[in-house]
């Protein structure tokens, strides 16, 4: 692999870490390939139990990197820049979000650098986020480029946020740091850039010990009530209960709850 790197503990803990330094991370074709690929052995790995994802260098991840094909095709009029852009998104960008998301282990994103444009949806789509001190965010697309905000940070950010905070951010482009993140509830955790990785771990660790299959169940839950009902939050609780109470981790664990 060429643009990331790829690492599993003894505790199950997988680090998934970006690794274009010299082009502070920023997503190519080749990087979604290869994270893709990664995500795709990692969910049927059962000796894998929680997912880091993070990145090397100082940044985490400077958007999206548009030089190459896509270039190249719209310069000699096979296409236009719209379209091609489109046409990544729907090949590359939105399925790689999607394999994230959905991802069915736990996932932490450790944020040791700014993360811009794209990048922010990237860095914010994860169950637990924890900063570096020198992390920031940067939605560079609306203010500077005359776009909208892509790679799901339009779904996150007012979810995260809340709509007035969102909309700041992402009109006026301006950095957002780790500790602004924390106190406004999107980040867990900051510690010092040297700790990133060690806290994240951690935290692996600790997730580690949680059944996958709740996880994802809470995931979709706390998602999904800011758009149903409480009586139809009730009933998805219902469901998962149902489901998850038939497993049998379930059923040992009440057993020695009982037992002591």
């Amino acid at each position: 692999m060429d643009t990331i790197l790829l690492s599993i503990d003894d505790y199950g803990v997988a680090t998934l870490t970006l690794n274009r330094v010299k082009a502070l991370n920023a997503i190519n074709v080749s990087l979604m390939v290869e994270v893709q690929t990664a995500l795709e052995q990692l969910a049927i790995n059962d000796a894998v139990k929680v997912l880091i994802i993070t990145a090397n260098g100082s940044a985490f991840c400077a958007g999206a990197d548009l030089t190459g094909a896509p270039l190249a095709d719209v310069a000699s009029g096979k296409i236009q820049m719209g379209d091609a852009i489109a046409d990544m998104m729907q090949e590359h960008f939105n399925p790689l979000m999607q394999a994230i998301y959905d991802f069915p282990k736990p996932v932490i994103s450790a944020l040791n650098g700014i993360a811009a444009g794209g990048g922010v949806g990237l860095a914010l789509c994860a169950d637990i986020v924890v900063a570096a001190e020198s992390a920031k965010i940067r939605v560079v697309q609306v203010n500077t480029l005359g776009i909208v905000a892509d790679l799901g940070a339009n779904w996150l950010l007012p979810r995260l946020l809340g709509r007035g905070r969102a909309m700041a951010i992402s009109l006026l482009g301006d950095d957002v740091s780790a500790r602004t993140l924390q106190s406004w509830g999107a980040v867990w955790q900051v510690v010092e850039d040297q700790e990133l990785l060690s806290t994240a771990q951690s935290l692996a660790k600790k997730l580690a010990k949680a059944p996958a299959s709740a996880v994802v169940a809470t995931r979709r839950l706390v998602d999904g009530a800011t758009e149903e009902s409480f009586a139809d939050t009730l009933e998805a609780e219902r469901v998962a209960q149902q489901k998850l109470c038939n497993e049998p981790v379930f059923f040992e664990a009440v057993k020695a709850f009982v037992s002591r």
